[in-house]
């Protein structure tokens, strides 16, 4: 959980702020660790793919499923240059890894399914939440501090 904003912390220099440059790049080291974690726990699948595959016949001929853990993407969502939000893009079938459900396998209870359920990617979302919540709250603390000048009665 993030600790509480004291505006006169803030004030007296015991707080750091950032600016719209520094909140920028500080979010786009916390997309890129959340994306390298990411990929890590991929890593560590036991079962799945070992090289992508394209299917020569079916419903699916000539799509190409990749291994997940070398498509893991971020991207960074901008309003007038300031970062409002970050999308994490990955191949369809790391969504099913992360419940345990396809090939007709409703998901199920935990524990009652024949496929493995992985938090490869909200795990280590909620593992780094914390930092999102401080950088985001350093960043307003800033817009706040400029907005009334500096000023604290």
């Amino acid at each position: 959980m993030a600790k509480k904003l004291n505006i006169r912390d803030v004030y007296s220099g015991r707080r750091d702020v950032l600016t719209d440059t520094e909140y920028n790049h500080q979010m786009q080291l916390w997309s890129e660790t959340v994306q390298k974690m990411a990929k890590l726990q991929a890593t560590a699948f036991q079962k799945g793919k070992k090289k992508s595959h394209t299917y020569k016949s079916g419903p699916k001929k000539g799509t190409t499923e990749t291994i997940l853990r070398n498509h893991i993407q971020y991207q960074l969502k901008t309003n007038a240059g300031e970062v409002a939000g970050v999308a994490f893009q990955f191949p369809v079938h790391g969504i099913f890894r992360e419940y345990g459900v396809g090939r007709g396998t409703p998901r199920a209870l935990v524990g009652h399914t024949s496929r493995s359920m992985s938090d490869w990617l909200s795990g280590t979302l909620q593992r780094q939440e914390s930092r999102l919540l401080d950088i985001v709250a350093d960043q307003q603390a800033g817009k706040v501090v400029r907005l009334f000048g500096g000023v604290v009665k």
